[in-house]
């Protein structure tokens, strides 16, 4: 039964390491019903790890740049007041919570970063995954439409009497934080259903966003310190398989020259 659970946690999306501490929890649970006598076995113990270290791997499942482009040209269609929200994912790699959290005074667009102080985790704001903050260069194309949604919202304050405008950069009609289930749900999946490209998950645009840069020959240190890894072993790990055909003139000026 515990197995069923956590399997089942597994393939309804959640990342490895939620799951990995949901098995602690209940393991812990049931160490107690061990101590009751209630149990003679923690079958929890008996799992071993649910994930194998590289199975991220198998689950990255990046769109193509002309994918993207396809992704992004769906939302200003049908959904274009999160198209700067759904751009922010796609050019940061920032993860959905982090977005979410953002408010203006994290943007800088005289030196073209953000500041990611906070997240949003099962609707609790929070530090950042590993507990650091970090900053995040900034495209000029995301640059110029931030400063555009800035007024926009500046414009929405006036027209709906609110004494200031909202901290949050990304709100709904009410001037409130996105609710992120309901913007995968209805907002999201359907930009990508209208759109006919293949279902990923938000988290893929992280995916999307760090196999490009590694496509357009950005160091994987550069990477881990845009994403917030906490090691560049573990970017390389998850990534390292996506630098295509690594460094050919590296080991081509090992070779004899020839006669």
């Amino acid at each position: 039964m515990v197995k069923k659970f956590l399997m089942k946690k597994v393939t309804s999306g959640l990342s490895a390491s939620t799951v990995t501490h949901m098995k602690c929890c209940v393991a812990g649970v049931l160490n107690v019903a061990m101590d009751d006598e209630v149990l003679k076995v923690n079958p929890a113990h008996r799992l071993g790890k649910i994930f194998k270290t590289r199975q991220v791997k198998d689950d990255i499942e990046p769109y193509s740049k002309d994918e993207l482009v396809q992704l992004m040209e769906a939302f200003q269609e049908f959904f274009p007041e999160h198209y700067p929200m759904a751009l922010t994912l796609a050019r940061t790699g920032m993860r959905i919570g982090e977005v979410v959290a953002l408010q203006w005074k994290d943007i800088d667009f005289k030196k073209r970063h953000i500041h990611i102080q906070r997240t949003f985790s099962r609707d609790k704001l929070g530090t950042p995954k590993n507990g650091k903050d970090r900053y995040v260069d900034m495209s000029n194309q995301l640059a110029k439409v931030l400063a555009q949604l800035k007024e926009v919202r500046k414009a929405e304050a006036e027209e709906n009497g609110w004494k200031r405008k909202p901290k949050w950069i990304f709100i709904n009609k009410v001037g409130n934080t996105i609710d992120i289930n309901h913007w995968r749900k209805r907002v999201f999946y359907k930009v990508i259903e209208k759109s006919g490209l293949k279902k990923i998950r938000i988290h893929d645009l992280r995916h999307t966003y760090a196999s490009l840069l590694i496509q357009a020959g950005e160091s994987l240190t550069y990477i881990r310190d845009q994403l917030g890894h906490h090691s560049i072993s573990f970017t390389v790990d998850i990534y390292g398989h996506l630098t295509p055909g690594g460094n050919k003139a590296a080991v081509d000026g090992l070779d004899d020259e020839e006669m």
